[in-house]
This record gives structure tokens, sequence and C-alpha cells, in this order.
């Protein structure tokens, strides 16, 4: 409380306080904290003497009887205004005196005193002094129960923005703006520039607010926010990633007039029109490789040494300070339940799965179990999917900070287009990627995605890749010939908005900071302008008979109950059934459950049956009439069917 009464203390170096109290109706203790808090607020020898008045009936059952008999009632009542002018040694029709409990006036704009019954006339209105206050004036350090359920803990994350954030509050800015991108350090900038001046914080995160409150609510729960950091003597950190304060100017009005400092963290642009005095506005750094692996040690108390590579995968993760203190004390929690030693396999899981959860609503997210040696193609296609691997392990370090990606607002994400027929691997690539990158895949969702009213689906794809471009995941299109096909003439409305969308991407994906891949089997129906944009064009071919072979293999070695009678022979269909990944995969299971249906073990037989109707599905000639001749069957070669 001292540190914050000297930062706020006037140009002369005094602290305001004022004069003491005459009535001792408050103990020793009490009456500290009354002091110390007028001289907070800024109240006046008359504002405490109304506080106490006010407060009277809630310390003392006969100060409720006395009033109640001054008033002409028998019943425990409430000093009126009236009342609590007059004990305090002004009439009620003074404007001075009036003025003290005025809207704009200390003790009811900072929320310690409102009225009882706004409908009543001014001098017979009760005064109220919140249970809360009335608690902290007898020395109770209780949270209120309205903030309570968003305070969080925000680490320490020194910076140039902090200190920069430091100098304005110590030259008396009064509120200030961090802008923070997902995964930057926003709080930990205000909580580190509060700790630099010797200024303890509360922290509120609107996130955990009810949701659907309007502008009163909103302004309510600021007010009580407000005066829950001015009772502790604390500064106010509010973290607003969602916006529920953007344009609310009531809410804006209480934070701007706060005895104590205000720190605001939200991801928006604000309107110096919203304010009547300045704010200072400052831009939160993103966490950079070595400031991550700081707050992992302080978080973890040490570094997982079991498995080097999975560690660089969670120092890869552009995370918080909040979100990896989150994931070390669930990590920990982890590791006691199961007995067993805290590993990086499971400090990976947890952050993978924080780094994505604000994009659960627009897309699937799924925690990828598929790596690059699960992905059987081709050899050229294998080594461009390396390719797009290194890149994005390398992206860091060579272009943040750098202008390798180009000057102005090209972005400094990757952009990768997987294209090819149906059922050569591109869905599994994808996760293959997220899964040697250590990273979540987000499936965008194109039904909450499209809409049909103007202007929606812009507006929809800007939230989710303005949230994912920061986040830790690979976001990824599937058919995304839906959204980024080619640009026609306009012949009419529907063809001129189609193009708008197109055209709003294009700009789009040109400043994206993440990782996203985008899958089609129209790579000629891609709009040439947005195909210039892309870092990496993957082509999945139609498997040759070599990496059918493997597609055989790899599904077979999964089915445990095979035919020793009739074994499939791998060769003859690698020869012969030209299939893409997906075909040959459906083929497998087909067999296995017509075997399954008939109780025995799979044999080539079933297999042949389900390649004729994969065949069928996809309307074309099967290539063979009869039974493949016998062999030694399983995975060996066959006599006569070779390459």
């Amino acid at each position: 409380m001292q540190a914050l009464v000297e930062l706020l203390a006037d140009e002369h170096g005094q602290a305001r306080r004022p004069a003491p109290l005459d009535p001792d109706v408050l103990g020793d203790e009490a009456d500290d904290e009354l002091a110390d808090l007028a001289s907070l607020v800024g109240l006046s020898s008359l504002d405490t003497s109304l506080l106490v008045v006010a407060a009277a009936a809630d310390l003392d059952v006969r100060f409720g009887a006395l009033f109640g008999y001054l008033e002409g009632v028998p019943v425990q009542s409430r000093a009126t205004v009236a009342l609590g002018l007059e004990l305090c040694g002004h009439g009620s029709m003074s404007p001075s005196a009036r003025a003290r409990l005025g809207p704009f006036a200390p003790l009811r704009r900072q929320g310690l005193l409102r009225f009882g019954d706004d409908a009543a006339p001014f001098v017979a209105r009760h005064l109220v002094v919140p249970d809360r206050v009335v608690a902290h004036l007898l020395g109770d350090r209780s949270v209120d129960p309205v903030v309570a359920p968003l305070r969080v803990e925000v680490p320490l994350a020194g910076s140039a923005t902090a200190d920069e954030l430091a100098e304005g509050l110590r030259s008396g800015v009064r509120i200030s703006h961090v802008r923070a991108r997902p995964g930057s350090v926003g709080p930990s900038v205000a909580v580190s520039a509060f700790e630099s001046l010797g200024l303890g914080h509360l922290a509120v995160d609107l996130r955990r607010a009810p949701g659907g409150m309007d502008a009163g609510a909103i302004a309510e729960l600021t007010l009580v926010a407000v005066r829950e950091a001015t009772l502790a003597g604390a500064a106010l950190v509010v973290v607003d990633p969602d916006g529920v304060l953007v344009g609310q100017r009531p809410a804006y009005s209480l934070l701007e007039t706060s005895p104590v400092p205000v720190v605001v963290v939200d991801d928006a642009d604000w309107d110096a029109a919203w304010f009547d005095d300045a704010v200072l506005d400052v831009e939160a750094p993103v966490l950079v490789r070595g400031e991550r692996l700081d707050l992992w040690r302080a978080a973890l108390g040490k570094e997982p040494a079991d498995d080097a590579s999975t560690w660089e995968k969670v120092l890869s993760m552009r995370l918080s300070p909040q979100q990896i203190l989150a994931s070390a004390r669930c990590a920990h929690l982890r590791s006691i339940l199961s007995g067993s030693p805290l590993d990086s396999a499971t400090v990976a899981d947890v952050a993978r799965g924080h780094g994505a959860v604000r994009l659960r609503g627009a897309t699937v997210v799924t925690r990828p179990a598929a790596r690059l040696d699960d992905v059987i193609v081709l050899p050229r296609t294998r080594v461009a999917l390396e390719t797009v691997v290194s890149w994005a392990r390398r992206r860091e370090a060579l272009l943040v900070g750098s202008d390798l990606a180009g000057k102005g607002t090209k972005g400094q994400g990757i952009v990768v287009l997987f294209a090819g027929s149906p059922g050569t691997g591109k869905t599994l690539a994808a996760e293959a990627l997220a899964g040697e990158l250590g990273l979540a895949l987000c499936t965008v969702d194109l039904s909450a995605m499209i809409d049909k009213y103007v202007g929606e689906t812009e507006k929809n794809l800007e939230r989710l890749i303005s949230e994912a471009e920061n986040l830790n995941v690979v976001l990824f299109f599937d058919e995304a010939d839906a959204l980024f096909g080619s640009r026609s003439a306009v012949h009419d409305a529907r063809d001129r908005y189609a193009n708008q969308e197109v055209s709003y991407l294009l700009q789009r994906i040109e400043r994206f900071q993440g990782l996203a891949v985008l899958a089609t089997n129209l790579k000629e129906s891609m709009d040439q302008a947005f195909v210039r944009r892309l870092h990496h064009v993957v082509v999945f071919d139609d498997p040759d008979v070599p990496t059918r072979r493997r597609l055989w293999e790899a599904h077979l070695r999964s089915v445990p109950a095979q035919s020793c009678d009739d074994p499939v022979d791998v060769d003859w269909l690698a020869e012969t059934a030209e299939l893409a990944g997906g075909g040959i995969r459906n083929a497998v299971m087909a067999a296995a459950f017509a075997a399954a249906e008939a109780q025995r073990p799979m044999g080539m037989h079933d297999v042949q049956e389900a390649v004729r109707a994969e065949y069928a599905k996809l309307g074309r000639l099967v290539p063979f009439s009869g039974h493949p001749p016998a062999g030694d069957g399983g995975f060996g070669r066959v006599d006569g069917a070779g390459e």
C-alpha cells in the first residue's frame, strides 16, 4: 500500500491524506485501514466520516436501532443522506456537502458507498456500504466473491516493453494498454512492470467471467475489480483476450478514474476517442526460445533429460508464460498420478493441448499419432515432406526478427499445398507433419466458416487465422479448392461476392504468421495468384508398384488372423490392383470384416472380393477375372509375379 501511495503522490511529493476522524467509531486496526484507503482514493474528512456513519449499522446493531429512532421508525435502519450529513456536521441543504455523495464523487465512483433506494427523494435515500468494504475496514483480507473466480497467477517475464511500461507508470500514467497477440507475454509485461516498481498486483482474466454480459454487467464487474485492487492497495491487470471491454465506454470510464494504476491486456487496436486522457499503448513481444527455456526450467524445477528431440519440440512451441506455467503443473500432476518420473513426452502432450485450446470452436483438434515414417509415398514426395518439416523447424531461427520473409506486410509463416488424387495420403501427411513438429493438427470445419451472408465468411476466416497463426498448431484446410478456387468473370452478384472471398484470402495469406497446410484433389482449380504465394507444393502421385507393395504390407500387418491355406499374395496385388493408399486401406478393412463375419481367418479370396468392390465403387473395370496363381503366400514373392 505504501509503495502505491508514494507512486500516486502529488507533485510536491505529498501523499493525499485526509484529516483525522473525529468519532472513534472504529477500532485502531480499522482506523488504520480507513486512513490508508482514504489516502489512496483521495477521500476528504467529510467523505471518511460519511463512510463511517454509513457503515455503523453493519458494525453494531445498536447503531441500526439508533438510526431508526432518529428517523422516527421503531425498527433497525440505516442512516439516510439527511441524517448522515447532520451527524457529520453538515446540513442537507449544503451544495458542497451533497456533492460528496454525487455519482462522480469518490465514495460512489469507487463503489465504496451506494444508495439503498434510488427511487426515494435524495435526502431520504439510505446510505449502504457494500459488505466487502465493511469487511476490509475490519481487517478481512478475503477477496470479493465476484472477483475471486477471475483471479489468475501471472509469471514474470522481463522485457524492454515491461521497462517502457514501468517508466510510463512512474511518470504518472494511470491506464495503459498492452496489445498481446496469442502466445505473447502480454499479462507478464504488466506484472513485471509493477514488480520493478515494488507494487503488488491483482490480475483478473475476463475469459472466466459469465458469458453474455450486457454493458451494465460489464461496467459493474469492472467497478468491483477496481475496488478490489484499491482495497488491496495493488495495481490492476485486466486480461481480456476475447475483447469483452472493447468499445465499452462505461467500463473504460471506471478504469480511467481508478485510484490504482490499470493495465488492460487484449488483442485489439484501441481508439483514442474512447478515452478522455492519454493512454500508454505498447506491444507485447513473443517469447524467444531462450526465454521459453528459462520459464520451463523455473516451472518444472528441472529440465527433462529423457528425450532430447521431444524436449526440443516443447521448446519450439510458442507458448505464453501462463501456458507454460499451466502446462508444467498439469505435467507434474500426470507424473504423480502415473507414479513415473516426469518425461518430455508428457510435457509435450500437455503443452500441445494448451497451445490449441482457443481454436476448438472452429476446428477439429487432433493430437497426431502419425509420423513421417507412417506415410508411404513415392520417394520424391517423401523428400518434399522432409523439406517442409525442416523449414518449419528452422522457421523461428531464420524468419523471426529478420527480413528474410520480405519487407512490408509479408508474413513469417509457411503455407504448403498438398495436391494429388483422392486416397494418396494427403490427410495422413498433414497429421504426420504436425506429429513430427510436436504440434496439434487443427482441421478447419468448413461448415463453421462458410456463411450465406455477404462478408461473414471473411470475418470467420479472419478470426480463425488470427488465432491460429500465433498458436502451436498446424492449420489444415482439407478440400481447399472450396475456399481458394480460381476467380471467374463477373456475370452476376454471386460471382462478384465469390471473387471477393478469394481476393480476401489472397491478401490474408500474404500476411500469415503460422503454419498452414492445404489439401486439394483439383490443383488446376486453385487460383494462380494464390499458388504463387505458397512456399511449397507437394504433389502426391498415384503409387507405383513398389509403393503399392509397401502399402499392402503395412495394412495387412494390422490384420492378426490370416489364412495359411489361402495366403494373401502381396506381389500379385501390387502388380495388378492399381489402387491408391486409401483404396488399399478400404480393401483390407472390407476383407477383414468379411472374414470376421464368416468366423474364419482372412484369405486371398476375401481380399480379391474387396478389391472388386473397391473398383466398382470407383467406377473402374476390374483388371483380373479369377484367382491369382498359387504361391508361397504371405508377404513373400510369388513365382511368375514380378515387376
